[in-house]
């Protein structure tokens, strides 16, 4: 999921009294709901295969989800001993038991879409999928945004910092898709309204109930999931099926289903299933796809990969093959991104009369 999402969770996680416990809760719980994400830093390197291969691994495994709250607990406690509290300290114990909690509910909520999660991790390298929600979910940032801001006094300060934050959502979500867009709006403009109220329940119990709305949002969603799939498997016969959510329509989902040699895509929309006659083809061993497979420029992805295919192009010098994962890329020749990548591979390599 999203950072946002992330964070939303952690901060009604403190609102729901977490925070009284201890010092420093209300971090733990925040903080704790997005440092498995500490994997990201390594998209800033420039090495994006290398980061895409790390991704979701190690610190989003079980024992990144035994080792975290120790260490972050050991953080938050140097924390108190460097800017102690007049008349708080923080509690090793209750540091820890909210930081096992936090941390627990972000490779869950990374679980829920098709990007996947490993489990696993380090001791084995499955990967796993919800795809129930998307990765940016209007819904739940509504859910949870309603929880965290309706108890609190609006300021020039939260108005200003809610204005920027939906300005960058907008910005993402239009470079994605501008049928989204109306929808992040009505969002930010209910959230304001909820920001403006006065109401006069305590801030626990909000945060209490957009916890268990969100929670009831997430299981509709992956009931929904299920029957869509198990149908999807039983009209096609498919020995793969992905049903991938839509970020706003719980009725319609995007497919993508392996029969045979060949991926198809189709559409669930209430209740009914479409597929295009178009069709890709399952990537097949050959010394093209090996080679490609074996090349370290592309070891990430190839880790990463879930419906893989391929393409093949020579020229004079080099033989280009074109990877692509069919959950993103939904037309040939469309390499680059989380859709495909492209290995070149000179002439000169070549090992044997068929490579």
């Amino acid at each position: 999921m999203d950072p946002l999402t992330h964070t939303l969770v952690g901060a009604n996680l403190g609102a729901t009294r977490l925070a009284d416990k201890t010092r420093l809760a209300a971090a733990a719980c925040v903080i704790g709901a997005n440092l498995p994400d500490i994997d990201s830093i390594l998209y800033f390197t420039g090495h994006d295969d290398l980061a895409l291969g790390f991704r979701r691994g190690w610190t989003h495994g079980v024992l990144a989800l035994l080792v975290l709250p120790f260490l972050q607990t050991a953080l938050l406690l140097a924390y108190d001993k460097l800017r102690p509290h007049p008349t708080r300290k923080a509690s090793a114990r209750w540091l820890l038991a909210v930081s096992f909690l936090a941390i627990l509910t972000h490779p869950f909520l990374d679980w829920l879409n098709n990007y996947g999660m490993r489990w696993l991790m380090p001791f084995r390298g499955t990967w796993f999928y919800g795809d129930s929600v998307y990765i940016m979910d209007p819904w739940l940032w509504l859910i949870l945004g309603c929880g965290w801001l309706a108890p609190r006094r609006a300021s020039w300060w939260s108005v200003g910092a809610l204005a920027i934050v939906a300005a960058l959502l907008a910005n993402i979500v239009a470079k994605r898709s501008t049928d989204y867009l109306p929808v992040v709006v009505l969002v930010a403009v209910v959230l304001l309204a909820t920001l403006l109220w006065r109401p006069r329940a305590t801030a626990h119990r909000f945060a209490v109930i957009a916890l268990i709305l969100a929670s009831a949002y997430i299981a509709v969603r992956l009931t929904i999931h299920a029957y869509v799939a198990n149908e999807v498997r039983r009209e096609t016969s498919a020995a793969a099926v992905m049903a991938a959510p839509h970020p706003i329509d719980p009725t319609r989902w995007d497919i993508v289903v392996r029969t045979g040699d060949h991926y198809r895509y189709g559409r669930w929309l209430r209740g009914r299933l479409n597929l295009a006659e178009d069709r890709l083809p399952v990537a097949k061993p050959s010394p093209e796809w090996t080679a490609a497979q074996n090349h370290p420029s592309i070891r990430g992805f190839v880790t990463w990969m879930r419906f893989p295919w391929y393409e093949v192009e020579r020229t004079p010098t080099h033989t280009r093959i074109l990877v692509h994962d069919a959950r993103y890329a939904v037309r040939r020749r469309a390499g680059g991104g989380f859709g495909g990548v492209v290995v070149e591979i000179p002439h000169s390599e070549r090992k044997g009369p068929h490579q």
